[in-house]
């Protein structure tokens, strides 16, 4: 079970930092593909979480079809393995435990039902990426999962199936580094 300070924090930042949280993973992902943010004044959660799926979409598709994927695909990983490494430090991540708690927060503060346990198996029930990404872009994108949860767990992650492939659920598995108990 994750420590009470950490539930604490978790359960105010849920309730306090879901708009600010997605207008920061906006930014950290135009700056990673080389571009602007957009203009996300007077959204909504819901319209700013609708036009950030649209948003990484687009953009994966250009590097995809601008042959740029190895090279955006690695600014999305290091940008977001950063954005983990700084949760981990400010939230205090101590064990497995707080890090899968961490993980279904912050997921869940993007409409992603994502649960760890703690062997590592990742399920993901629903996306609210799902719909709009297709398996290539869906892959193209999970370098930002890996990214975050490298920085959140230290460990690597590696998905089996996903939703986009027309799976019932994303499954994957969090491969721990053995000091990591």
């Amino acid at each position: 079970m994750a420590s009470l300070t950490l539930r604490l924090l978790l359960a105010v930042m849920a309730l306090t930092g879901r708009k600010k949280g997605l207008k920061k993973l906006f930014r950290l992902t135009a700056t990673a593909c080389g571009r602007e943010t957009p203009d996300m004044h007077g959204q909504s959660r819901r319209e700013m979480l609708r036009r950030y799926a649209t948003f990484t979409r687009c953009e994966a598709e250009k590097a995809i079809a601008g042959g740029t994927t190895a090279g955006v695909r690695k600014n999305l990983y290091e940008s977001s393995l950063r954005l983990g490494r700084d949760i981990r430090r400010q939230l205090r991540v101590r064990s497995r435990a707080d890090a899968a708690a961490a993980l279904h927060c912050l997921y869940g503060m993007i409409s992603i039902d994502k649960t760890v346990d703690a062997r590592g198996e990742v399920t993901v029930k629903s996306c609210s990426f799902a719909t709009v990404y297709t398996p290539e872009i869906c892959r193209f994108v999970s370098a930002m999962d890996e990214g975050l949860v490298a920085g959140i767990c230290g460990g690597r992650l590696v998905f089996s199936q996903r939703l986009t492939e027309g799976a019932d659920s994303c499954r994957g598995r969090i491969e721990w580094r053995e000091r990591d108990e």
